[in-house]
């Protein structure tokens, strides 16, 4: 009995010891969570008021002489998609990555090409000759800056200018709110017509504005801004959701680790109990046999 209630109280004082790492990773996730949400609403507002400038560029948009237009629309000569895929480099996140590479093999077709982002992503595919995987940019996460996704974006577009695909997605999770993340894609290049049509019954402003030295010329500036700023409001997006679900993950953790410890306390308690009963009853039936 001795030798079993030994063996509980190292369970208990393992689970202990796995509780306190859990919850420790539950507050640092909870900081850095803090931290990106502010980050990507920042981002999201500022890439909305750009993106209503663009839109409004589109509606008297100048194709001719414009080194853009060809981002502008599919590549004609162009043959299957490039799919960026976010996953992450750190582990211990619960669903994240399980659910981005569950959804990429649900849009995926013969032909397309995976760009991928995050180690953890790369594993998963790095021994599967059924995938063609690019492996040039997985490591962008790491000191993630702005800097890093301008030369990201110039690369795309070099590679869109090339006419192999005929679009490049970008597959990231999208924030919904701080239980669920809903794994999405978004068209990175052409730049599609941002003219939302809702708009188009609304009342006409009365003054609009005004493009110096014209439409075109602005642009030519906003686009890669534009993309940029896409580029890197999903990225912030995708990181919040990593967060959020390692943040969720280890809350789980550290509670699952305070009810199996309850229960083998309560086993402990009960086997100690009956330990001591069972002395009692050998101290007793002693003591009767010798009275007889």
């Amino acid at each position: 009995m001795s030798a079993g209630l030994a063996k509980i109280k190292r369970r208990i004082s393992s689970i202990e010891s796995t509780k306190k790492i859990t919850n420790a990773m539950e507050l640092v996730s909870s900081v850095k969570l803090k931290r990106r949400r502010k980050a990507m609403d920042n981002t999201i507002e500022y890439l909305k008021l750009m993106s209503d400038i663009i839109s409004d560029c589109f509606k008297g948009l100048d194709e001719k002489g414009n080194h853009l237009s060809r981002l502008l629309k599919p590549c004609a000569t162009g043959e299957g998609i490039l799919y960026l895929v976010i996953t992450s480099n750190m582990g211990l996140c619960g669903g994240y990555n399980y659910n981005v590479i569950k959804y990429l093999n649900s849009v995926i077709k013969k032909g397309d090409e995976i760009m991928m982002i995050g180690t953890k992503g790369l594993i998963k595919f790095n021994n599967d000759s059924n995938y063609n995987i690019n492996t040039d940019e997985v490591d962008v996460l790491d000191n993630f800056d702005f800097g890093k996704l301008t030369r990201l974006e110039r690369k795309l577009e070099e590679i869109y200018r090339e006419g192999k695909y005929t679009s490049i997605q970008l597959i990231y999770t999208k924030y919904v709110n701080s239980l669920t993340f809903k794994p999405q894609t978004v068209q990175i290049l052409p730049v599609i017509n941002m003219v939302d049509e809702q708009k188009a019954g609304e009342k006409k402003i009365e003054f609009p504005p005004i493009y110096a030295p014209n439409r075109n010329e602005v642009f030519k500036l906003l686009v890669p801004q534009y993309l940029n700023t896409l580029l890197f409001e999903k990225f912030e997006e995708a990181m919040v959701c990593e967060e959020g679900s390692r943040r969720n993950a280890m809350e789980n953790a550290t509670d699952n680790a305070d009810d199996l410890q309850s229960e083998l306390t309560l086993t402990f308690n009960k086997a100690r109990q009956a330990a001591i009963t069972n002395s009692i009853i050998e101290i007793m039936s002693g003591q009767a046999a010798e009275k007889e």
